[in-house]
């Protein structure tokens, strides 16, 4: 083996060491967004202390419904702002 294919492999370790890290941060920033996102959720808060923690897929649910209701509401809000009641 030559010099240059030692340092091809060097190099070859180097990327996929870098990308591996690189891959590892990924994946932590997404797990944090979850738990972070779930925490978000009134229905979902405390699930991490809970044996059986909430799926991602069960906390994208969650926090659509909670987003669709806070709109409806929201929106219910404003219009009661726009035309109060009157006595």
């Amino acid at each position: 083996m030559s010099d240059n294919e030692d340092i091809d492999v060097d190099s070859d370790a180097d990327k996929r060491a870098h990308h591996n890290a690189l891959e590892r941060k990924r994946r932590d920033h997404i797990k944090d967004s979850f738990s972070s996102l779930r925490d978000s959720v009134p229905v979902l808060q405390g699930e991490k202390q809970s044996v059986k923690q909430a799926s991602r897929a069960q906390i994208l649910d969650k926090a659509t419904d909670y987003i669709q209701y806070m709109r409806r509401k929201n929106h219910t809000h404003q219009h009661l702002w726009i035309s109060p009641p009157v006595f």
